[in-house]
């Protein structure tokens, strides 16, 4: 099973809702907390595979900030928002530190999760702008709605075609 490592930064509590409340949050001194941030993967194969991975496994990602829902930012594959980047360095300095401790790692049942082409990744994954990534998402939505309007088109020829056969049949058969 082949799975994509891409994974986004998903905020705990949105932004604006964080900027809102931001002196009752300071007041209150639960600013960090309310500031968390959780990596979440695009492939939904990846928690699906965690979460049949043995429980050290498990914990070793919930611990190092990663959660085992599915989040995506929009950006393309190997990039990730720019604004993110600290974030997500923090959770894969947790990560490997969290690695490291664990007794054993590789006579544990990963799920399917290979650890190396996942740091691979993370290593090779580049930032882009928040704008740039707009422009990805805008395009992929044209893609897409080309392609929805091409299979509309192909399956009223067929419809048609058929339609034409069944004439073409009826008129040979009586």
């Amino acid at each position: 099973m082949s799975l994509s490592y891409d994974f986004d930064m998903f905020s705990i509590i949105p932004d604006d809702v964080q900027q809102g409340f931001q002196t009752m949050f300071n007041e209150l001194r639960v600013s960090s907390q309310m500031s968390q941030q959780v990596a979440l993967f695009r492939d939904p194969k990846v928690p699906q595979a965690l979460k049949t991975a043995d429980e050290q496994i498990k914990q070793l990602f919930l611990n190092s900030g990663f959660g085992l829902n599915i989040y995506s930012s929009g950006a393309p594959a190997n990039r990730f928002p720019a604004m993110d980047e600290n974030a997500r360095n923090a959770c894969m300095s947790r990560f490997a530190r969290n690695l490291k401790a664990l007794e054993n790692p590789k006579s544990l049942n990963w799920g399917g999760f290979e650890p190396l082409p996942f740091i691979d990744y993370f290593e090779q994954a580049e930032a882009m702008d928040e704008a740039d990534i707009d422009a990805y998402r805008e395009a992929q939505m044209k893609v897409s709605q080309r392609l929805a309007a091409r299979r509309k088109l192909a399956t009223a020829g067929l419809a048609t075609g058929g339609v034409l056969m069944s004439v073409a049949a009826f008129g040979v058969l009586f």
